[in-house]
């Protein structure tokens, strides 16, 4: 007995008010009646609510012409946002001022190299650079001529000492040694006079005071009487002086020190 049939015998037993409710609803598949709000026929299974209605995705063609236009609005350039301003780059305008450096160290290297060896090359021709002279002595004219004789040759000695000083380490010619008493004068005004005639014959002469020069004088209290003419050994010393014509009593070498013992640094001719 189906579930409909137990249904239909109720209703009669029962009245037939709940039976006629019942027909009102029957499942469209196989006729039995079903319970308000059912979702399947409890006798057949079939389905008893309509289907999901299908819909397929638009076409552009299909759009209204309203919903085109409101959907693509926002894509025109009008309405867009303006793009950001392009970043100028730094890298372009520095490797321009390397290139323009490199090219002027280029051009100026080119130049005073240029410039150097044709220098270099008048310097090899002309010769050897000759060394300086050396340096005149100062001038006589701050002595006082009333002073006494022994303070006008202390003065000279004093005035000549800067000059003397660029000839420590060389030989030089040696005129005389004057002085009062062991210096071979009389008195000091007799020494003073000596060196004048000395000075007048050969005015570059330099005046040594002898107790100022221990490593190269044995006695002090006189003055040595020297030529500028520096060499490295006693023999041109010599031998300016005999192209002068003076004498061995008159003309000698003398080494010129600072240090060490003052015996051995004299030459005669």
């Amino acid at each position: 007995m189906t579930i409909a049939t137990f249904a239909v015998i109720a209703g009669r037993g029962g009245g037939g008010g709940a039976v006629s409710d019942e027909k009102d609803q029957g499942c469209p598949s196989c006729g039995d009646p079903v319970l308000p709000g059912a979702v399947y026929c409890i006798g057949c299974g079939a389905p008893l609510l309509a289907p999901p209605e299908q819909h397929r995705p638009l076409f552009v063609d299909e759009i209204g012409e309203e919903q085109l236009v409101h959907r693509t609005r926002t894509f025109f350039f009008d309405d867009a946002p303006p793009p950001p301003p392009a970043r100028r780059s730094r890298t372009g305008p520095i490797l321009v001022m390397i290139a323009l450096l490199v090219i002027v160290a280029g051009v100026l290297g080119f130049v005073f190299g240029k410039d150097g060896l044709r220098l270099g090359l008048e310097q090899s021709e002309a010769g050897p650079t000759p060394s300086p002279a050396p340096s005149a002595p100062v001038s006589e004219a701050s002595i006082d001529p009333d002073a006494p004789p022994e303070n006008q040759l202390l003065r000279i000695s004093r005035l000549d000492t800067e000059a003397a000083s660029r000839l420590i380490g060389t030989w030089i010619p040696q005129l005389a040694a004057v002085g009062a008493g062991d210096g071979g004068d009389a008195d000091w005004h007799q020494a003073l006079s000596r060196y004048q005639r000395i000075k007048a014959d050969h005015p570059d002469v330099l005046l040594l005071d002898t107790g100022e020069w221990p490593s190269s004088y044995v006695k002090s209290g006189m003055y040595a009487v020297v030529v500028p003419r520096p060499s490295d050994t006693s023999a041109p010393a010599l031998e300016w002086c005999v192209e002068q014509g003076l004498a061995k009593t008159d003309c000698a070498a003398k080494h010129l020190e600072v240090s060490g013992d003052p015996t051995d640094n004299y030459d005669a001719q």
